[in-house]
């Protein structure tokens, strides 16, 4: 299964732009006006152009790198693996080996509960939680992710030779709850782990 984050997650760029605009709009109308002191009208020129400036960089940190971001990162649940890659930059793939996992929690906020997104939490053998930000249909892909889990540790049982539990060591997977109440403490997972 492929996905990207919850196009929820575009909303405070789109309303960055927004304030952007009408900041912008705001100082030029009011650098244009004919009744400004005199230092205000000598030094216009200039103070247009740092206005012009300070909305590039609020418009390139604040609105078009956080939706490039959205758009080139992708995550892949496989069958042995959870990954979340950039489609530019290859270097920046995260990887996490599914019998690593032990529980995935979901985490929702007000607003993600309206359109069924929420926060995965996956807690792995590593001893953190690697955070799954902003994923539509949140509960729908734990299950997916729970399911593919458990199908794995069986496979490697059957080529053991054993009906008994799970080959991985630590506690067996918990069945599904509803979403967990109040927010997880765990670090997050960073840079290229690969399971």
């Amino acid at each position: 299964m492929r996905t990207r984050s919850h196009p929820r997650a575009l909303t405070m760029p789109v309303l960055r732009l927004m304030l952007i605009a009408l900041a912008t709009g705001y100082v030029q109308g009011f650098l244009a006006r004919p009744d400004l002191a005199d230092f205000l009208v000598e030094s216009r020129s200039w103070l247009v152009v740092v206005a012009w400036i300070l909305a590039a960089v609020a418009l390139l940190f604040g609105c078009l790198r956080p939706a490039s971001r959205w758009f080139n990162r992708r995550t892949l649940l496989t069958t042995r693996r959870i990954l979340q890659r950039a489609r530019i930059g290859t270097s920046r793939e995260r990887s996490l080996h599914l019998l690593s996992v032990y529980d995935v929690r979901l985490r929702q906020r007000r607003g993600q509960k309206m359109t069924r997104s929420g926060d995965l939490l996956v807690d792995h053998g590593a001893g953190g939680s690697w955070v799954l930000a902003n994923m539509p249909e949140a509960a729908r892909f734990r299950e997916l992710i729970l399911r593919e889990v458990g199908a794995l540790r069986q496979e490697i049982s059957a080529h053991a030779g054993t009906a008994g539990p799970p080959a991985a060591p630590g506690p067996e997977l918990r069945p599904a709850p509803g979403p967990a109440p109040g927010s997880a403490r765990g670090p997050m997972m960073r840079g290229g782990y690969r399971g």
